[in-house]
């Protein structure tokens, strides 16, 4: 479905609604459920690269989709760019995108050197990005949480669009806004983001309720909002 981010951009005019990658909870049954009430493009759970690539088991459970379930998109974990190659080109027939988990702050992440961690080291995610933007068949996204240094986040975010990212999604929190910590998402920050970049941009944070996604959308001006949360208590929610 998705060949640039043009395809992408059009069809967010559509259908700007999108379902949160979630573990144990984003699966096939409930993708197929937000999308009967709504739903545009959804995203699977994250699927953890080495262990989709060795694990036979943890392959064919992990993630199942069928003919319906589009457009689709496929976050993939891990810091390894051989790796993570090897492991969306498993992948690429299965979906429309596959995106780079660079937002996770759990402490399961910092172990394995991935999500909002890997975000550390600069060099290696354009890396990344960059190497999977120029083998696989479809668009490469990825989904990032705020630096703590705003002005880092705006370069940052511009050298990941130069490196092939096609669709960024931004959770307008930092890593440390987690938890008890949890606070409002900054809707300045995306809008900021928005305004620096030409690939789509997909908001996420602070949304509680449909009125939430057309605050959120006319704010930032982003090309989509996701919902995790708040979706998960009510699939209806768009």
């Amino acid at each position: 479905m998705f060949k640039t981010s043009d395809y992408i951009k059009s069809y967010l005019k559509i259908n700007p609604y999108v379902l949160a990658p979630m573990v144990d909870h984003s699966d096939l049954p409930f993708r197929m459920l937000v999308r009967k009430y709504g739903c545009g493009i959804c995203f699977t759970p994250m699927i953890h690269a080495r262990l989709y690539l060795t694990d036979s088991a943890y392959r064919n459970n992990i993630f199942k989709t069928c003919s319906e379930d589009r457009p689709l998109v496929i976050q993939i974990a891990g810091c390894d760019p051989k790796t993570l190659l090897a492991t969306c080109k498993l992948l690429e027939s299965k979906g429309d995108i596959i995106d780079i988990n660079l937002g996770c702050p759990q402490g399961i992440a910092k172990r394995g050197n991935y999500g909002s961690f890997l975000l550390e080291n600069e060099e290696l995610v354009l890396q990344i990005v960059e190497k999977l933007s120029s083998n696989i068949k479809i668009p490469i996204s990825c989904k990032i949480r705020l630096f703590d240094d705003l002005d880092r986040t705006y370069s940052f975010v511009k050298k990941i669009e130069e490196s092939g990212c096609k669709l960024l999604t931004v959770h307008g929190r930092t890593r440390k806004q987690n938890k008890d910590m949890v606070g409002s998402a900054n809707w300045d920050a995306m809008l900021k983001i928005k305004q620096l970049l030409t690939i789509p941009v997909i908001a996420n944070g602070n949304i509680s309720s449909y009125e939430d996604t057309i605050k959120c959308l006319e704010y930032t001006k982003c090309d989509g909002v996701m919902s995790a949360e708040a979706i998960l208590e009510y699939p209806a929610l768009f």
